[in-house]
């Protein structure tokens, strides 16, 4: 088995990546540097942008424009994480909603009965959203 290299501290694997980036650059004649520094280095966007803004190889103005959408771009990401995660509690539970912590049942007229959070001493969802596993 080959012997694996010694990883470099974060600062130094930087300052490495940054003078090889300089080099790179101005030999790039493609039309999405962002995308092809990032397969080339393995870094993620943020640092793509930060590391390319640093070398000047972007513009001010539109690194804070392309900045700004990444930002956007990875709340948006989290928030549907947390729906997806929100989503799979109610699934999980299809006989409970915010009143009610089990359905047992629906009158004639469509009304639902059965047991209540405040009867069961819980919050709506409380201890329910799947930390805990």
């Amino acid at each position: 088995m080959p012997k694996q290299k010694k990883k470099q501290p974060r600062p130094e694997r930087r300052e490495a990546r940054l003078k090889k980036a300089r080099a790179w650059v101005p030999t790039y004649a493609g039309s999405h540097l962002v995308r092809a520094y990032r397969k080339k280095f393995g870094v993620d966007p943020a640092c793509a942008l930060r590391d390319l803004g640093e070398i000047g190889a972007i513009p001010p103005e539109k690194l804070a424009v392309m900045q700004r959408s990444e930002q956007l771009r990875q709340e948006a990401a989290r928030r549907k994480r947390e729906e997806r995660k929100q989503q799979a509690v109610y699934d999980r539970y299809p006989d409970s909603d915010d009143t009610f912590f089990f359905i047992a049942g629906y009158t004639p007229g469509g009304a639902p009965y059965g047991v209540t959070w405040e009867e069961m001493g819980m919050e709506p969802w409380g201890g329910l959203d799947g930390d805990s596993e």
